[in-house]
């Protein structure tokens, strides 16, 4: 149930054509959520849809650039329109890249901000006024582990998801007290194409575990997460002992 007596939340998922975002996408319907998920990938998108669909959840997809605002504009409208509100916004739509720092083309730094950073910004400010007005709502950005404990490789991809956890932080001290909850997730290295593509030399949880924590940060209205669990351990040394945690980052090679 909604929060506030609606027979059916809903909830919109960016980046859902894979990976984690589709697996936020079937926990939610599992969950009872009617579903709106986005991506620029239409034919996986379809694929995610009809798996929702066969399990017996209810699911809208739609074409969806985060790049762009007029897409995420009519993405949010088309979900307003068919059903009426949105509860929850997953925003989770991001890529990799970026390289060494110093190697990095022009075109590789906006394409990452403009992905990972501003998709949020965008998505969060077209599903706010609504939530505004109703008292009700909740926004969980999906960051990073990396926005936390910057390693070589990912500087500037670590660079965009810090930025996330500093916007949730304050959109949360911004609108919490209107009724409209603020969160953000941090995964550590997760099973996806992403992952796939950096070659992570080791066996890695499922995108599952971010679904999970995600639905849970909807129950609980929780403001941070880390995942996997051993990674919060790492992420509160890096505030206290930077210096040791500068030593073990050197050590990670992307």
């Amino acid at each position: 149930m909604a929060r506030d007596g609606a027979e059916r939340p809903v909830a919109l998922v960016t980046g859902a054509s894979s990976g984690i975002g589709a697996a936020v996408a079937e926990r939610l319907a599992r969950d009872g959520f009617a579903v709106v998920i986005g991506a620029r990938r239409e034919e996986q998108l379809a694929s995610v849809a009809q798996r929702i669909r066969d399990q017996g959840g209810e699911v809208l997809a739609l074409p969806l650039d985060v790049r762009h605002r007029a897409s995420l504009d009519a993405f949010v409208a088309a979900a307003e329109e068919r059903l009426g509100r949105v509860d929850l916004l997953v925003a989770n739509a991001g890529i990799g890249g970026g390289g060494r720092f110093a190697e990095a083309s022009d075109e590789e730094i906006v394409a990452l901000v403009e992905t990972n950073l501003l998709g949020v910004v965008r998505a969060a400010r077209a599903v706010l006024p609504g939530m505004l007005r109703r008292g009700s709502g909740q926004v969980i950005a999906i960051a990073s582990v990396a926005g936390a404990i910057p390693v070589p490789g990912l500087v500037l991809y670590g660079a965009t998801k810090a930025a996330i956890v500093n916007l949730a932080a304050g959109l949360r001290r911004e609108v919490g007290h209107r009724g409209v909850a603020v969160g953000v997730v941090l995964p550590g290295f997760i099973a996806t194409e992403m992952t796939q593509q950096q070659g992570i030399p080791m066996r890695l949880p499922p995108p599952a575990l971010v679904a999970e924590a995600v639905a849970r940060m909807w129950r609980t209205r929780r403001r941070l997460t880390v995942v996997p669990g051993y990674y919060r351990l790492l992420t509160a040394l890096s505030r206290v002992l930077p210096g040791l945690v500068d030593r073990i980052a050197r050590r990670i090679e992307i």
